[in-house]
């Protein structure tokens, strides 16, 4: 069954979840690839492993290999290699050459990809946020002169939007580009930081004013005018090219100009949604990988007589790091669904079909920044757990954990930092609630209709973990309750408060975590032995319960500054009643040794 066959969530994108009733009819999840796509992702599975996690210390020391008689990186070979095996023509369309996948295919293979973020950056460079541009918003002409090109390697290309006095305030560039001779060219000049693939690169995608308007352009880097800068000294991804490039009057062709002037936001902001969901997928394959390397040494390392995993410290490491997993792969698989189901209602021969796909990526931009900040930070909490399992050794580079730790803080950086993302999250929501995107008013409404009547709690649904759908239900209101307390409290201005709006998506965050994962266990339920239910019983009760420690946490927080002082007393008991429902005790150290034995039983992460 493909993700377009599965109705992904019952809820509105951008933040709909929040109102939403629990998708009880299930959620796309990696149990619903289709063969084909399973297919795919082993191919590049088998290619990663024999071809890059081989060769991870050359790959890291930026070594060069003999091809066509010059050297190369090495980089760049298995970069070909991934040309040849198709992996760079995903997201391309097939009248171009392209395969034209679905989105869930696309993610699939940057999660595979794990191990070694230096390559997985440098192909990403290349045929994500190097190619989408020119996929999404070029013309015709623009598609046929390059995407061919850069499917075979022929052309490697890069993404230029940072600059030194622009980070997160990406569209303050001060790059600019002037129209000379009529109009049929223009000069650019400026310059752009931490490019990656900016030394190896043959073709840029650059952002750049044009008489005050943000615009796009597709730059030769072979052109006169144009300087590559030394190679960054980085924490991480030490096997990746990152520099500066300088424009100095460099002459760009009208034809290269992508859309229309001041495209640029539009084209720049959508492709990071996209960047922002392969960045989440990859986090989930590399805490996999975290996992099973912790597993082999621990299992293999003693101390006082016996396997340094089987003590009980050790077995709730890895069981937060099993069950955060868990948690990062239903949330992030039911959102990719998500959006091959809408994607898919206008069909790939439509002429509309980019709009509509541009769109539906815009439509999910909370989404995906969820998916990017969970992602990256789910990897951080498992990599660092991963280091300290290893103890001594997971200090030195031969054991790999401290190098995916090192390489992972970029991740919380790259397509907007996790703090830009968490405002972005929680202004989108707040936008589409004014919008009337979905049901919030009515919810709300429906809400204290219940509270006037003295109904605070939901009731208990019979069947298996019966309590933890009410304890996420009573969650949920809370959240509303709390999320409109603070809209009325400080009105549109809330989107700008950056502590109330960081600590909502936090809770946003746990609330989209939980349900994912609860969902996901249930419709698993049906199709596993008892042994193996038992195993995702303690999963789901594990993380309901910590992420609902979580958003209890957020929204009382939260509150307490934004209720008007005459008010709080009333309003946090409010809260506290909503909350009681989502407050049980749980014997998590029971649960979490079930979890850690099964784990170690297997050798890997195998849910």
């Amino acid at each position: 069954m493909s993700s377009s066959e599965v109705s992904a969530a019952q809820a509105s994108p951008g933040g709909g979840f929040l109102v939403a009733p629990f998708p009880g009819g299930g959620i796309f999840s990696r149990e619903k690839l289709s063969e084909d796509q399973k297919l795919f992702g082993q191919t590049a599975e088998k290619f990663w492993k024999e071809e890059v996690l081989t060769r991870l210390e050359a790959i890291e020391g930026k070594a060069t290999v003999e091809e066509g008689g010059k050297r190369v990186p090495l980089a760049m070979s298995l970069l070909q290699k991934c040309c040849d095996l198709g992996l760079v023509g995903l997201d391309i369309p097939e009248e171009y050459g392209g395969m034209g996948a679905d989105k869930t295919t696309s993610v699939l293979v940057s999660e595979v990809f794990a191990g070694c973020s230096s390559m997985a950056v440098t192909f990403g460079a290349h045929s994500g946020i190097g190619m989408l541009p020119i996929v999404l918003f070029g013309n015709d002409a623009q598609k046929k002169k390059y995407l061919p090109r850069l499917m075979t390697r022929e052309l490697v290309s890069c993404y230029a939007l940072t600059e030194p006095g622009s980070g997160s305030d990406a569209l303050s560039g001060k790059t600019k580009a002037t129209a000379v001779d009529g109009g049929a060219a223009y000069l650019l000049n400026g310059e752009k930081q931490y490019i990656t693939n900016a030394n190896w690169a043959d073709i840029a995608v650059v952002f750049a004013g044009v008489e005050g308007k943000y615009s796009g352009f597709v730059v030769d880097l072979h052109s006169p005018g144009v300087t590559r800068g030394a190679e960054e000294k980085k924490m991480g991804i030490h096997g990746s090219s990152t520099a500066t490039l300088t424009f100095e009057n460099v002459r760009v062709p009208k034809e290269d100009l992508l859309g229309e002037i001041g495209d640029g936001p539009a084209i720049a902001l959508n492709i990071l949604y996209v960047g922002r969901l392969k960045l989440g997928f990859s986090g989930l394959g590399t805490s996999k990988y975290v996992i099973e390397k912790t597993l082999a040494f621990g299992r293999d390392r003693k101390q006082f007589g016996q396997p340094v995993i089987s003590f009980e410290m050790q077995k709730a490491k890895l069981a937060d790091m099993v069950c955060s997993t868990f948690a990062l792969d239903s949330l992030a698989y039911r959102t990719i669904g998500a959006i091959d189901e809408r994607a898919a209602k206008v069909p790939k021969s439509d002429p509309g079909h980019a709009a509509h796909l541009i769109d539906t990526l815009r439509s999910f931009g909370v989404e995906a920044s969820i998916v990017k900040v969970f992602g990256t930070e789910t990897l951080m909490r498992v990599a660092n757990h991963g280091v300290r399992m290893h103890g001594g050794y997971g200090f030195c580079e031969h054991y790999q954990v401290e190098r995916i730790l090192r390489d992972n803080v970029v991740d919380t950086i790259f397509e907007g930092t996790n703090d830009i993302n968490r405002m972005l999250a929680f202004g989108t929501l707040v936008q589409n609630i004014f919008a009337a995107e979905f049901p919030f008013r009515e919810t709300m409404d429906a809400l204290h209709a219940e509270l006037r009547a003295g109904r605070y709690g939901t009731a208990q649904p019979a069947g298996p973990l019966g309590l933890e759908l009410k304890r996420l239900a009573d969650a949920k209101r809370a959240l509303a309750y709390t999320v409109e307390t603070a809209i009325i409290g400080l009105g549109k201005d809330v989107r700008v408060e950056q502590q109330v709006a960081a600590t909502l998506t936090d809770a946003l965050i746990a609330l989209y975590a939980a349900e994912s994962t609860l969902a996901r266990v249930l419709q698993l339920r049906a199709q596993v032995q008892a042994g193996r239910r038992e195993l995702l019983d303690a999963i789901a009760r594990i993380v309901v319960h910590e992420k609902c420690a979580d958003l209890a946490r957020c929204t009382l927080d939260t509150l307490s500054h934004v209720a008007p002082p005459a008010e709080l007393p009333a309003r946090r008991s409010t809260l506290t009643r909503l909350l009681e429902g989502s407050d049980v005790p749980v014997d998590t150290m029971r649960l979490k040794r079930l979890v850690a034995d099964h784990a170690i039983e297997t050798g890997r992460y195998d849910l």
